[in-house]
């Protein structure tokens, strides 16, 4: 017998060859661990066996019967058809396969089979396509009781992974990580046991103490490694608001604070008083006034004569920050913007005049976009006490943990409409602090969406001539610049195609990306003065523009777009007072994706469409893959709070007690 480690390669499994191995790795599937962590998306419930007569009811079911010599002949199409008839006291079923000849092979008469699959009608008959059958007396895995089912691919079923997965349990050698104690003290089962019943569990209660004691495994894992790491990154700077300031800082805002952005306000001033760094997320839709709430951080931080900085996602939205700060700061020559073609020092000197002197040691307000990552040293003084990032789902991990990599650790604040599921994960787990501003912009009608077959948009052209004439304006929207991708929207291919449907009697315009800041402004311009009028561009548009005539949002190929771009998207029309439109016409049919796409018919506010795009496609690497491996969102105590912060107290006794045993802990969860 063979025994396998939860490192070892998948190669290294019998019977997995090349083919099957690169197959498993489309999965994300490379070693032992991986396959046994390869969790199921579902179950078949086939715990009941009924009778053949029941099936009519049924979506799936479970039956045992005989099943009579096949007969084979080749359909229309040329396909192989293997085809049977199964029976009980009860009536009888047909069996049919598609290019499966070894089934015949199998079936003997007078034999009891154990039957599973989805009934359906072939005309006034019962039929099952592709069923599993199981001699009645050997042991099964896939007719009876609680069947998995599995994310496959092609040449990998669940079939062949139940099979595997269950061959894998009986050889693999496991080293549980945890104490007996440990177990006992949060009502755990081992970890064996853990992996054996979430995969093939009797009954349901097996499942979910399966998937506690799993999702535990993580949480700890989690906890353990982010507590270490933050302990050598150090603390954060300490800063006491002063009264005087907030006093002064609401006087010079032209607007009063809201309810929500009062108790913002007074949320970041806790979180900077802490020595102890502090995650925030300022979630609120457009318009509700997340930036105001930094004032208030910003001023407090420059009069204790400590820098922050404010990142945006375009050099467009960084230059409207900063003139908005400037204008609206108790400290405006402590206020620099840093682009990729203004260097630090050169930002400062501006800042202050271009005075010498004054652009060294100086606390100062640092906008700029992503070139702040490169542009501020990290020696830094005086140091960042906070980072915020505006519209935070166009930021990677990877650009903030670069800013993260300082000491004093700068507190971390997000700006988002559309949070993205990573932090949605966060806030849901606890590890996140979160402020909701749920304030609307007054008399903003909800934009209407609508997704559009490419088939049925080419009878649009009449209406948009029609919205045109009025004086409206819209935004065209195509993931690419250039055509350089089968049924994938270019701005290039769109634009022609406008100017054609419109007959060229409206402008057209077109911006992207490659094109300088300066000339991005200038198009933007003309397209805002110009009524009547068309833009096509890439998702540049997504953040930072206000055209308030433009009412109508059509975005093409947008299953290429994530929930949070369509939304930011969408929220760039309906900014006036007109009723806003948004027209999502994707290049593909697949269901999956129209499903995804009508959530944006549905649901209109931010954070709700980033909790659907969490339960659709997991929250990625919430916390970094390097430390602490892929996690298993699809476990469902993984949203347990309650676990999660059980997790959080063992961590902070473990490493109290031990921290080189609580480290070898944690070692120990990534193995498996």
């Amino acid at each position: 017998m063979s025994i396998y480690l939860p490192g070892d390669l998948v190669s290294s499994i019998k019977g997995v060859g090349p083919a099957i191995e690169d197959r498993l790795h489309h999965l994300e599937i490379y070693t032992v661990r991986d396959i046994l962590r390869h969790f199921p998306r579902t179950y078949l419930d086939f715990s009941k066996q009924v009778k053949i007569k029941d099936l009519r009811n049924m979506v799936a079911g479970s039956f045992l019967a005989t099943i009579e010599s096949p007969k084979t002949f080749y359909s229309a199409s040329g396909k192989l058809v293997t085809q049977s008839v199964a029976q009980d006291s009860s009536g009888k079923i047909i069996l049919t396969w598609f290019n499966n000849p070894y089934i015949k092979r199998l079936i003997k008469n007078d034999t009891p089979y154990s039957i599973a699959g989805k009934p359906s009608f072939f005309g006034n008959a019962l039929s099952i396509i592709s069923p599993i059958i199981e001699e009645e007396d050997s042991f099964s895995l896939n007719t009876k009781g609680l069947v998995p089912i599995y994310p496959q691919t092609e040449g990998v079923n669940s079939r062949w992974l139940r099979i595997k997965i269950f061959e894998l349990l009986k050889e693999a050698e496991f080293k549980d990580p945890l104490e007996t104690e440990l177990l006992k003290t949060n009502s755990l089962i081992p970890l064996h046991d853990a992996l054996y019943q979430i995969h093939f569990p009797k009954e349901a209660s097996e499942r979910w103490s399966a998937d506690k004691r799993l999702s535990y495994n993580e949480h700890l894992r989690i906890n353990i490694v982010n507590r270490l790491e933050l302990e050598k990154l150090g603390h954060s700077i300490s800063i006491k608001a002063i009264p005087k300031i907030y006093n002064q800082t609401a006087n010079q805002l032209p607007f009063s604070l809201t309810a929500d952005q009062k108790k913002t306000v007074h949320q970041l001033e806790k979180d900077l008083k802490s020595p102890e760094f502090t995650h925030r997320l300022i979630q609120g839709e457009t318009g509700s006034g997340k930036t105001a709430p930094l004032f208030f951080a910003a001023n407090q931080t420059l009069s204790h004569g400590f820098s922050c900085a404010l990142m945006a996602p375009t050099e467009i939205l960084a230059t409207q920050h900063f003139q908005t700060f400037k204008k609206l700061s108790l400290f405006p020559s402590q206020i620099s913007l840093v682009t990729s073609s203004s260097p630090v020092i050169l930002a400062r000197q501006s800042a202050y005049g271009g005075k010498t002197g004054l652009h060294k040691d100086e606390p100062t307000l640092f906008i700029g976009t992503h070139a702040l990552l490169n542009q501020l040293p990290p020696d830094l003084n005086p140091p960042l006490a906070f980072i915020a990032i505006d519209e935070q789902h166009k930021f990677g991990v990877i650009q903030r943990e670069t800013l993260m990599k300082r000491n004093p650790l700068p507190h971390l604040f997000n700006l988002s409409a559309t949070p993205i599921p990573r932090t949605v994960a966060l806030g849901l787990l606890g590890d996140i602090e979160i402020s909701n501003l749920h304030h609307k912009p007054y008399n903003r009608l909800p934009t209407k969406t609508f997704v559009v077959s490419p088939a049925k948009f080419k009878n649009s052209p009449k209406w948009l001539i029609s919205e045109l004439e009025k004086g409206n304006q819209i935004f065209v929207v195509c993931p690419n610049i250039t055509e350089h991708l089968p049924n994938v929207s270019s701005v290039e291919q769109k634009t022609a195609e406008y100017e054609r449907l419109l007959l060229k009697k409206f402008p057209v315009w077109s911006i992207h990306g490659k094109l300088s800041p300066e000339n991005q402004q200038h198009i933007l311009l003309q397209f805002k003065n110009t009524p009547g009028s068309v833009l096509v561009s890439t998702s540049l548009i997504e953040v930072g523009i206000d055209i308030p005539a433009a009412n109508i949002m059509i975005i093409h190929s947008a299953e290429r777009f994530g929930l949070a771009q369509l939304h930011q998207l969408r929220g760039r029309v309906g900014r006036g007072e007109g009723q806003g439109f948004c027209f999502l016409v994707p290049s593909t049919d697949d269901e999956v994706e129209t499903e995804r796409l009508q959530l944006l018919q549905k649901f209109h506010t931010g954070l709700v469409l980033a909790q659907k795009d969490l339960r659709l496609r997991g929250a990625g690497q919430i916390y970094g893959e390097k430390q602490h491996g892929s996690l298993q969102t699809r476990l469902k105590y993984f949203w347990s709070r309650k676990l999660f912060l059980q997790a959080k107290s063992d961590a902070i006794k473990i490493i109290h007690q031990n921290r080189q045993k609580a480290a070898k802990i944690a070692s120990g969860l990534v193995s498996w």
